[in-house]
């Protein structure tokens, strides 16, 4: 069992953040707030307020689904719609709720920033001053922007910025995909199906097997590692990232090499162990193989494991090297 993380201020066991799905919109289009409470403490009923300003009109709200029987009541003031939630607990520490409220904008004759509120009370009603509250302010354009490029007769048209507003709204997706074009070649933030394309613009291929986070740390430090390919560093950190595990690479000096009155130069002679050349050990940390299936499974599971180390060594060492592979059992933190 995880232990609940502290409260972030004293006093307050729940708290509430809200996000929208856009926040520069045009009349007509919709919003979709997103809240989260985040129950720090345990409490047996909490009250939740959303606060859609004079502008929008509240389309639907959304409950989680283990919790579907929450449905709000609506109040309305000067134009604004309140929506309230009354939620029946008991709620544990840890615990998380999401509620969801779609609005649509209004017609609007000029550019305005609404801001939608929520807040989130718990207690007794004479506790109810306790609370956690946040907002997201929404930009509403009465007009498009390429209205702006027009002849000042056609700017002053309503009629005509609004229907600009539909080449708009159709060019809107590419206009933020050539704005954000830099982020689709940052490899910790790109979407996951890029990244093997990402990989191949530097003649990289990602095994499947691997996790997304390895993935994109192997594609993040591939220049980096070509420089330093065939190099004691470099081999280690590939094989760090590829198994994630520790690797410790020993290259062995003239150990076995002496030069004295008994010494004879020949093939018998060599700078390495067991006197083969230019040798070097790898020592990679693994947890052992799964233990389903049994002992031969295990087995196989560990002569497979080792048959892919040996093949990453080999196409990454240099050339004329040798090299002895050792895999330990990594320790296992209690």
């Amino acid at each position: 069992m995880t232990t609940p993380l502290a409260p972030p201020q004293p006093g307050r066991p729940v708290t509430v953040d809200v996000v929208a799905d856009h926040y520069r919109r045009y009349p007509g289009e919709d919003v979709t707030f997103y809240l989260r409470l985040h129950v720090w403490q345990a409490v047996a009923v909490l009250n939740l307020q959303v606060t859609v300003p004079a502008g929008m009109e509240v389309e639907s709200c959304q409950a989680p689904p283990a919790r579907c029987q929450d449905v709000p009541r609506f109040v309305f003031d000067k134009g604004a719609t309140i929506a309230l939630w009354e939620l029946v607990g008991p709620f544990v520490p840890g615990q998380e709720l999401e509620y969801q409220v779609q609005a649509r904008l209004t017609p609007a004759t000029q550019d305005a920033m609404l801001e939608a509120h929520v807040k989130v009370t718990w207690g007794e009603l004479e506790r109810r001053r306790t609370r956690s509250e946040h907002s997201a302010n929404i930009a509403v354009s009465a007009s498009g922007r390429y209205a702006r490029y027009l002849p000042a007769i056609y700017q002053a048209d309503e009629l005509t910025g609004r229907l600009v507003m539909l080449f708009e709204s159709f060019w809107a997706p590419i206009d933020q995909q050539i704005d954000t074009l830099a982020l689709y070649f940052d490899p910790k933030i790109t979407p996951a199906p890029l990244l093997p394309w990402l990989a191949s613009w530097l003649s990289l291929e990602l095994d499947e097997h691997l996790t997304e986070a390895r993935q994109r740390r192997l594609v993040g430090r591939a220049v980096p590692l070509y420089r330093r390919r065939g190099s004691r560093l470099g081999l280690t950190e590939y094989l760090e990232i590829l198994i994630g595990g520790e690797v410790h690479v020993i290259e062995h000096r003239a150990h076995n090499f002496k030069l004295g009155a008994d010494a004879r130069l020949g093939p018998g002679i060599a700078l390495g162990t067991l006197n083969r050349p230019h040798t070097f050990t790898v020592a990679v940390y693994l947890p052992p193989a799964a233990p389903g299936g049994g002992p031969e499974e295990q087995a196989r599971q560990e002569a497979e494991r080792r048959r892919s180390l040996e093949a990453i060594i080999q196409a990454e060492k240099p050339a004329h090297t040798d090299y002895n592979l050792q895999i330990e059992a990594a320790e296992v933190a209690p």
